[in-house]
């Protein structure tokens, strides 16, 4: 899907590592597209608001934000990882703000998460 987008430029790949919630670029630095695997179930339940407008922040328009949703079940109140499900996200991303492009199970996985995880692809409007 990503390949045969048009927002997506092939040749250009940056790693950063950072403080994520104080971590800012300028406009034009914004990102093509940001992978989360299992941070925003890391982060207390109280910071993802924060993760939120961070994501609204630094994925520019026409980019992606890939969430891999893991742990799904069971309910637990301690952690990490933090008890997960997929409307968390909406509810600090803003509905308004992302388009949802691609919902599936993850094909290709770990025996231990199957039936546990959950793959989005969030497009930013």
């Amino acid at each position: 899907f990503l390949a045969s987008s048009p927002t997506v430029s092939p040749g250009k790949v940056a790693f950063q590592e950072a403080d994520f919630f104080t971590f800012s670029v300028e406009d034009d630095q914004r990102f093509d597209l940001i992978y989360d695997y299992t941070f925003f179930v890391a982060i207390p339940p109280t910071r993802r608001a924060d993760w939120g407008r961070q994501m609204n922040t630094l994925v520019k328009p026409g980019g992606f934000l890939i969430t891999l949703i893991y742990p799904l079940n069971p309910k637990r109140d301690d952690g990490p990882p933090f008890f997960v499900e997929k409307s968390h996200y909406i509810d600090v991303l803003g509905e308004s703000n992302w388009e949802r492009v691609i919902e599936k199970v993850p094909e290709n996985s770990i025996e231990s998460h199957f039936g546990y995880e959950f793959l989005v692809v969030w497009k930013k409007l």
